[in-house]
């Protein structure tokens, strides 16, 4: 059943002539690159709106013959979609099996901004209808099945866990912000307020620094966590090797890292990945007559496309019709301060997928960010 939408707020009009006042243009919140329709689907509510104002959708911009490879993959259909609100359009090298959506309240946490309609409610959202349909469980698998240990562990019962991340997330000092906060911890389906009459923050606090005395429990070998050490070749004063392999070496242990294969399977297999773009597109800017190449995303760049091309021209065994795409990984390493007061630090080694919006990357929530290995401070070396 079609529910009627909500009336429109009444126009303000100006105390001195009477005239409807109008929100300037600069103030109006909207996404530039936010994705359209492609050209052979049917459009959006929006798009039949401002068909009349807009021009016809244009040609994909041939490629110049020295920049052409030889591969199958150029003797694929393209596809492009419809110019957006400024011009904006993608030409795709082949059909992709979906496109994220990029809503502006999708990629930004002000305060100020009105969300609106979730993602999968709203009307605009672009999708791609399918011949067949897609079965849940092939893109995230089977349901996990119940947990069979005390996944609060440490602490007392799931509304004291509940209770402890209220305590070390967000910032030092609980405000008025931090304050609205507490009510999604309240609200959560575990938490039980019977069993909070006895919560003492003094006891859970010291179960979980007895947890913590453990020195495999910061990496849990059950999330992937191994243990590995390194010898590096040194140089010595005054003495020359024959060979790199003749030279004494110094073994550095405790190093703390994950397999990148691991971490790509998870998160592929996890729900985010459905704002992953992982068919590469040119993205161009059309106004008029003029058509000028957009650079913006790192799944937009022409090595993203080359390297798509290669992956797709490989040998496929007998009865692979699997899809293949490529999976961007943007390292980062960079110490880390760990205290408001003193010098203790990490050197931590982390990892984006560039098949990620830049936008979403940025917003700390969107906990876009996967930990791959902790460097060891090695300092103060001498060999004799």
């Amino acid at each position: 059943m079609l529910q009627s939408q909500s009336p429109s707020p009444p126009p303000v009009l100006s105390k001195r002539s009477g005239r409807r006042v109008r929100m300037p243009a600069r103030y109006n919140d909207f996404l530039p690159g936010s994705t359209t329709h492609l050209a052979h689907m049917p459009p959006s509510s929006r798009q039949k709106r401002g068909r009349a104002s807009r021009s016809p959708s244009p040609a994909p911009i041939p490629s110049s013959p020295a920049s052409s490879r030889d591969s199958a993959i150029e003797d694929t259909p393209t596809f492009t979609t419809e110019p957006d609100n400024i011009g904006l359009y993608r030409t795709y090298v082949r059909r992709p099996t979906h496109i994220p959506t990029d809503m502006l309240h999708t990629l930004v946490d002000a305060p100020t901004l009105d969300s609106g309609l979730p993602v999968d409610k709203c009307p605009d959202a672009p999708t791609l209808e399918s011949d067949t349909p897609v079965d849940k469980h092939l893109l995230h698998g089977p349901p996990d099945p119940e947990p069979q240990f005390n996944y609060f562990s440490p602490f007392t019962n799931p509304s004291s866990a509940l209770l402890m991340a209220y305590q070390y997330s967000g910032t030092n000092a609980k405000s008025g912000a931090e304050l609205d906060r507490l009510p999604r911890f309240l609200n959560h389906p575990e938490f039980h307020a019977p069993d909070t009459i006895h919560f003492s923050h003094t006891r859970e606090e010291q179960r979980l620094d007895k947890v913590l005395e453990t020195v495999d429990k910061p990496f849990p070998l059950e999330h992937g966590w191994k243990c590995s050490s390194v010898k590096i070749p040194l140089p010595k004063e005054h003495c020359q090797f024959p060979s790199e392999s003749d030279a004494p070496e110094f073994e550095v242990g405790g190093i703390y890292h994950r397999d990148l294969t691991d971490v790509i399977r998870t998160a592929f297999e996890d729900e985010v990945f459905m704002t992953y773009n992982t068919t590469p597109f040119t993205q161009h800017w059309k106004v008029g007559e003029w058509v000028q190449e957009v650079f913006s995303e790192a799944y937009a760049s022409a090595e993203m496309r080359q390297a798509y091309d290669e992956v797709n021209t490989l040998p496929r065994e007998s009865g692979d019709n699997l899809e293949r795409v490529v999976a961007s990984l943007m390292m980062w390493s960079d110490s880390t301060h760990l205290t408001n007061f003193g010098d203790a630090s990490l050197w931590p080694f982390y990892l984006f997928f560039g098949n990620e919006s830049k936008y979403t990357r940025g917003k700390p929530t969107s906990n876009a960010c996967h930990h791959i290995a902790y460097i060891p401070k090695v300092s103060h070396l001498y060999i004799i």
